[in-house]
């Protein structure tokens, strides 16, 4: 991560290796692995969430989310039974996307509002996929 880090590298802890290089070709904000553990979601500069298979050791690409905040993505998580993505952005938005259904178009997903500032976490409960915990930069 970083100015150019335009790879993201999974290195085994035991023995040091690597497990999985996979070259994203922008700059990577953040990521996230899938709770199926078969899946990285990765946030990237441009404002896109992509989306890779973790079954071959260069990462397969699966699809992306394009244009799902206004400015930039702060936050990702993904619900214990891995039906739900949850993003968070500067246009202080928070979002439920159906995990499932984002292999096809139009993307399924629910609009919440209720912050002033951008978000700067966004998570779902461990214990309850129904709900979320929002955190914002200023909001009281």
């Amino acid at each position: 991560m970083g100015e150019y880090g335009n790879n993201v590298i999974i290195y085994d802890t035991e023995s040091f290796l690597i497990q999985h290089q996979i070259q994203v070709n922008n700059i990577v904000k953040s990521f996230k692995f899938s709770n199926n553990n078969r899946d990285l979601l990765v946030i990237t500069k441009d404002c896109k969430v992509r989306f890779y298979s973790l079954m071959r050791f260069e990462g397969i690409f699966l699809r992306e989310i394009a244009n799902c905040h206004r400015g930039g993505i702060n936050g990702i998580d993904v619900s214990m039974n891995s039906g739900y993505l949850l993003t968070g952005g500067e246009d202080s938005m928070v979002k439920i996307w159906d995990y499932e259904a984002q292999k096809t178009v139009p993307y399924y997903f629910q609009s919440f509002i209720g912050h002033t500032y951008p978000l700067t976490q966004i998570i779902f409960n461990p214990r309850n996929n129904n709900q979320i915990i929002s955190v914002s930069e200023r909001d009281g």
